[in-house]
């Protein structure tokens, strides 16, 4: 138990408690022997009474401390104390990019842009001596009052598992991979992934999956589709939507290979923020973006206008479906009995608005028919 004015270590004096989170508690310490500050991040007793978790903890904790970084906050020690697991960092003097969020509500795309790419110069450093964090968050990042910004945390994310998925982590599970939800392997592309979480939140404000429970907000941040930040913020440059939807592609082969490539597109994105430079398969993005939906329809009406045979069959077919027992079934097969793709195509389209204004959206889903999108307000 960790008490205000003991000392830890023979040298670090603790004076008070700065932060917690799900698994540490962070404490202000005078450093004795060199007479300075420091930080001191002491394992929750849960964790510590847990043998292979603290030595695991230890070794991932003195890799850690081999990074030298101006983007990274610096570990000068690490150790055990009757009990007590510990971490002394540099200490930063300043707040986490979460508080600074709270604060302005959504950042600017410079203020994004500034502060992300030093975030993705500290987590590439990281990877290039072979250490993956694998808990990228907001709070996990500290903006010193000088404007320097630094990752911290090293080392306990690594040695989290699902077991982890619980009450005391929901901060993490916000921005947390699919594969890592799934408790499976990750790599770099985890972190680009929490990466890509981390600027949606920048532009919009807001995390894009929230839930009850964390294993709610983990099950759609594996199955389901990722929002555009457009839906909340009207004005982001194509630029940045596409880096952020490209970082959290599902799968992470359609990701960013390397954080070089993400630092380099933040780069071009703010010198031309309007250009549309991001290389997607547009065919395996997991969201649609304005411009998508805009050509979709374009399309749609046009294949409409080629296919006059059924322009306009979707009062017969909303009533045969409502007046259905399994509406998914009936559409399904209504659909499959058409000749003509392109009447096909039509068909779902004028079909699917009739749908929403039948208001039966809800019976599909239960279904697991996705509906086509209503297009957007020009």
């Amino acid at each position: 138990m960790v008490k205000i004015g003991m000392v830890i270590g023979g040298r670090y004096e603790i004076q008070e408690l700065i932060g917690t989170g799900g698994m540490s508690d962070v404490y202000r310490a005078k450093d004795n022997k060199l007479n300075r500050n420091v930080a001191v991040k002491v394992l929750k007793q849960e964790f510590s009474e847990n043998r292979d978790f603290v030595a695991k903890f230890r070794r991932e904790a003195e890799a850690a401390a081999n990074l030298m970084h101006p983007n990274i906050v610096t570990v000068y020690d690490v150790g055990e104390e009757n009990g007590i697991s510990y971490i002394v960092m540099e200490l930063v003097d300043g707040y986490t990019l979460k508080q600074y969020i709270e604060k302005k509500s959504r950042l600017t795309i410079s203020e994004c842009i500034s502060i992300a790419i030093p975030i993705a110069s500290g987590i590439e450093a990281a990877h290039n001596n072979g250490i993956i964090h694998r808990d990228i968050k907001p709070q996990n990042v500290i903006i010193s009052k000088d404007g320097k910004v630094k990752v911290t945390d090293f080392g306990i994310a690594k040695t989290t598992t699902s077991n982890t998925i619980s009450s005391n982590v929901m901060g993490s599970v916000h921005y947390t991979s699919p594969e890592q939800a799934r408790g499976g392997f990750s790599d770099e592309k985890s972190d680009i992934y929490s990466l890509g979480i981390t600027l949606f939140e920048m532009v919009t404000g807001r995390v894009p999956f929230n839930g009850d429970t964390t294993v709610a907000i983990a099950i759609k941040h594996i199955q389901e589709e990722m929002p555009s930040p457009r839906i909340y913020v009207e004005d982001i440059p194509i630029s940045i939507e596409q880096i952020i939807l490209k970082c959290t592609q599902k799968s992470p082969d359609r990701r960013y290979q390397k954080m070089s490539e993400v630092i380099e597109d933040l780069k071009k994105a703010y010198i031309s923020p309007d250009e549309n430079f991001v290389k997607i398969d547009t065919y395996e993005q997991n969201s649609v973006t304005k411009t998508n939906l805009d050509s979709m329809y374009r399309r749609e009406k046009r294949n409409a206008k080629e296919a006059p045979e059924v322009t306009n069959p979707a009062k017969e077919d909303l009533v045969r479906v409502n007046n259905s027992p399994h509406p998914s079934r009936s559409l399904s097969k209504d659909l499959s009995n058409r000749q003509n793709p392109r009447a096909s195509r039509s068909l779902s389209l004028s079909l699917s608005r009739s749908l929403q204004a039948a208001d039966i959206s809800r019976a599909l889903r239960r279904e697991r028919i996705r509906a086509i999108p209503r297009p957007l307000k020009r």
